[in-house]
C-alpha cells in the first residue's frame, strides 16, 4: 500500500521507499509513465531527505525533458531543457516526479474544467469541480497518488482546490519561492504553491525550497482576527463546519478579535488590472502565435473569452493606478497586524460547484457570478502578496470537503505554518 503522507513516506527506508514508488506507478498509469519515472529517476541527485518519494507538478512549471503545456494548445510542445528552480530544489533530495497535473486552461480560472485535457475532478464528488487553477494538483494530492504536488497561484489557484478536494494547500508570500521556469499570468500576483495532506508536510517542503527553519508557535495568547464580512452570505453547510471550527479555535486560549474589512478588501479590486496588462507580455514567451491570433488556439470558452479581452491593452496608466491601489492595500494589512497575529476566514463562501458551473454558480439562492464568488475571500490577501493556507475544516451534508484559510503578514511564513500546524491538529483532535 502507498503511503499517503509525507511523514509516512519519511518513515521509510530506502527498499520500502522503491517499492512503493514501484506501486504509485502501477496505480496512475501503465509503461509509459513507467518510462516517465525512469527518466525522471535518472534525473535526481542520488540520496538526500527526500529520496525515491514521488511528487506532482502542475504543468504550468517547467520539468526537464518534457512539453510545458499549461493546458492548453497554445502553447509551444518544446520540451523543457532544464527545471523550474523549485522542482530542482525538490530533486536535489532525491524526489521523483511522478507526473504533471492538469489545470484550467492557462491557469486562467477557478474550475479546472479544461476543454483541452478534460475536466479536473472532484475526488469526493466526480459531478463536480476540484476547484482551479491547481485542480490536478490538490486531486493527485488528495487521491493518495503522491504525498505533495506543486501548483501556482495568482487569485486562489492552491488554497481554493486545497479547500474543495479536503488538503492543505500553502501559498508563500509572492517572491518567496523562486519563480522561473513557471508559466506565469502575472510578475505582481504569481507564486509556486505546495499541496499536502498535512501541514507538518507543507512544512517540510517549504524548508526544502527556503532552507528556511520551522518556529514553533502556541496558541495562548496569539490574536487572531476574524474578518465578519468574510462569514457573510456563506452557504449554509459551510457556515456550519466554519463555527464549529471557530469554536474549537475559541477554546484553545487564542485571542479572537472581531474585524470589518470590507474598506481593505475594496482595495482589492485592482488584482484584475494586473493581470490583464502582465499576463500578455508573460505568455507571448511561450507561444510562436501573434496575440491577435491566441483565441483561435483556445479550448476552453471561459478562457477563450478572457484571452480576447486581451487584444485590447490596458492602458498604462490604468495599470499603474493598480499598482497604487495594490501598495495601498499592503500598507492597510501591514497596518492590520500590528492588531492581529493572523486573520482567519472561510477559504470559499461555496461548495464546489458542478462540472460545467463556469459562468454562475448558485449562492442562498441567488445566481452569482463563478469566478469572484468563490475566490471572494482569498482574493485581498493574493493581491497583496501575501502567505496564506488553506486546512480542512470538516464537510458538508453531503460530505463536500470545507476549508478554513489563515493569512498573516508578508514573509511571516513560518509563523503562519506553525499557527496553520497547532490549529489544524487541534481540530482533528477535537
Amino acid at each position: 500500500m502507498v503511503p499517503t503522507t509525507l511523514s509516512d513516506w519519511l518513515a521509510l527506508d530506502q527498499r520500502d521507499r522503491a517499492r512503493c514508488l514501484a506501486d504509485a506507478v502501477a496505480r496512475v498509469g501503465g509503461s509509459e509513465l513507467g518510462e516517465w519515472i525512469e527518466r525522471a529517476s535518472a534525473t535526481t541527485h542520488g540520496g538526500g531527505l527526500l529520496a525515491g518519494i514521488p511528487f506532482s507538478v502542475k504543468d504550468n512549471i517547467d520539468v526537464r525533458g518534457y512539453a510545458t503545456t499549461a493546458g492548453s494548445p497554445l502553447l509551444r510542445a518544446t520540451p523543457a531543457e532544464v527545471d523550474a528552480s523549485v522542482v530542482s530544489a525538490i530533486r536535489q533530495e532525491g524526489a521523483v516526479v511522478l507526473g504533471k497535473t492538469n489545470l484550467h486552461e492557462l491557469a486562467f480560472g477557478i474550475t479546472s474544467n479544461n476543454k483541452a485535457f478534460g475536466p479536473v475532478r472532484n475526488p469526493a464528488d466526480p459531478s463536480r469541480s476540484a476547484g482551479g487553477s491547481s485542480g490536478g494538483s490538490a486531486v493527485s494530492v488528495a487521491a493518495g497518488a503522491v504525498p505533495f504536488g506543486l501548483g501556482t497561484d495568482t487569485g486562489g489557484s492552491v488554497t481554493i482546490p486545497a479547500a474543495y478536494c479536503g488538503v492543505v494547500g500553502f501559498r508563500p508570500t509572492t517572491g518567496r519561492y523562486p519563480g522561473d521556469g513557471v508559466v506565469n499570468l502575472s510578475t505582481t500576483r504569481d507564486t509556486v504553491g505546495v499541496h499536502a495532506r498535512t501541514v507538518r508536510d507543507v512544512r517540510t517542503v517549504d524548508g526544502i525550497i527556503t532552507g528556511e527553519p520551522a518556529v514553533a508557535q502556541s496558541l495562548a495568547g496569539l490574536r487572531i482576527g476574524l474578518p465578519g464580512n468574510r462569514f457573510r452570505d456563506l452557504n449554509p453547510d459551510i457556515e456550519d463546519a466554519i463555527a464549529t471550527f471557530v469554536s474549537t479555535v475559541e477554546q484553545s486560549g487564542a485571542a479572537l478579535i472581531d474585524l470589518d474589512l470590507t474598506e481593505l478588501d475594496h482595495l482589492a479590486h485592482s488584482g484584475n488590472v494586473l493581470v490583464f496588462h502582465e499576463a500578455p507580455r508573460l505568455l507571448a514567451c511561450r507561444t510562436d502565435h501573434a496575440v491577435r491570433d491566441w483565441p483561435d488556439h483556445i479550448a476552453s470558452p471561459d478562457v477563450r473569452s478572457l484571452v480576447e479581452g486581451m487584444a485590447e491593452p490596458v492602458p498604462v496608466e490604468h495599470y499603474e493606478a493598480s499598482r497604487a491601489d495594490r501598495w495601498q492595500l499592503r500598507k492597510r494589512y501591514l497596518d492590520l497586524f500590528t492588531q492581529v497575529d493572523v486573520l482567519l476566514f472561510p477559504t470559499s463562501p461555496v461548495p464546489p460547484p458542478l462540472l460545467g458551473a463556469d459562468d454562475v454558480i448558485s449562492l442562498n439562492g441567488r445566481l452569482l457570478p463563478t469566478f469572484p464568488t468563490v475566490t471572494r475571500n482569498v482574493t485581498p490577501g493574493t493581491v497583496a502578496g501575501l502567505p496564506m493556507i488553506s486546512v480542512p475544516a470538516g464537510t458538508t451534508a453531503a460530505g463536500l470537503p470545507v476549508g478554513i484559510c489563515l493569512e498573516a503578514r508578508p514573509f511571516a511564513d513560518a509563523r503562519l505554518l506553525a499557527t496553520a500546524l497547532t490549529l489544524h491538529s487541534g481540530h482533528q483532535l477535537g
